[in-house]
């Protein structure tokens, strides 16, 4: 695929891939909460007509390529190939404009057809690229079928991870969403330390982590699934003694870390793991990958 081939692709259609729907609606543009960060005003604009972005919050724009990087974090030649796989293309015929506030009210919706266990090829294919290996993933993560509202036809897949409230955090190489409520994982393994990480990626690659470094010690896990429910966790988090924070080392991880500091029970002391573990790394998952390549370099040395 080309780069203008990737560029006529909607914004909104790869936006929605990734669990993203607008907020508001207007004559030649919708209004999204930005996908890079949480926030409460929506400051990321979609132009309708050039098919570009703006993220008024910090000041970048670009198109579909861009966005992907960003939200791939990958580089532009990996960005274009999960484009090519996303089954999305140019329009034959241009899209309808919305012309009035309140439109987006008829996004597509998310529905779950069926959760079965992780087992699909594919899925297993990308958490062996995340760094993770299958048995890992198999045993917290289980698959699920789903589709949008009037797409019946484009029938989707994607790991799906339970959270505490019969939600679901979905993920595929293109796809960043959720199913039913959002709300935190926590895992009690009977543990006076609790490891917590902002999603479930992270969690994984510790876990992956530390089958690779023997010594760790045991832990119970609280999973935010959102950066913005960091202020939901305190009851769990403060029974106990020590509470390690794997969060991302930026703005969002930062504000996360103080929302937790800030619900914690005066008993419970709170340690900022990312500094001291991957300082150099944005996320676990980040620093798992570049611990893998840094071996797999090395074995090849010798």
């Amino acid at each position: 695929m080309k780069s203008q081939e990737a560029n006529a692709i909607p914004l909104r259609e790869i936006l929605e891939k990734y669990g993203h729907e607008p907020v508001r609606s207007y004559h030649g543009y919708l209004m999204y909460s930005s996908p890079f960060r949480n926030e409460e005003t929506p400051s990321f604009m979609v132009n309708l007509h050039t098919n570009k972005w703006k993220d008024f919050g910090e000041d970048s724009s670009g198109g579909v390529a861009d966005l992907v990087m960003r939200l791939e974090r990958c580089d532009f030649h990996s960005a274009m190939r999960r484009i090519e796989k996303s089954d999305l293309s140019a329009p034959s015929d241009p899209l309808p404009v919305p012309t009035s506030a309140g439109d987006a009210g008829t996004s597509p919706r998310l529905t779950v057809d069926n959760i079965n266990p992780l087992t699909n090829r594919m899925l297993l294919e990308y958490m062996g690229r995340r760094g993770i290996d299958a048995d890992i993933a198999k045993a917290y993560c289980k698959e699920a079928y789903y589709h949008f509202s009037g797409r019946k036809d484009r029938r989707c897949f994607a790991v799906a991870f339970p959270n505490d409230k019969g939600g679901m955090e979905l993920r595929n190489p293109i796809f960043k969403g959720c199913a039913g409520v959002k709300a935190v994982t926590c895992l009690d393994n009977g543990g006076d330390r609790c490891a917590v990480f902002e999603g479930f990626m992270d969690f994984l690659s510790y876990l992956q982590y530390a089958r690779e470094h023997p010594g760790l010690p045991p832990m119970n896990f609280c999973i935010l699934n959102s950066t913005a429910m960091a202020g939901r966790s305190g009851e769990f988090l403060s029974r106990h003694r020590l509470v390690h924070a794997f969060l991302d080392n930026d703005k969002a991880g930062m504000d996360a870390l103080d929302k937790l500091e800030g619900n914690l029970g005066k008993d419970t002391v709170l340690v900022n793991e990312s500094v001291r573990l991957y300082p150099r790394h944005n996320d676990f998952n980040e620093f798992l990958q570049a611990c893998k390549k840094k071996a797999m370099t090395a074995g090849n040395e010798m």
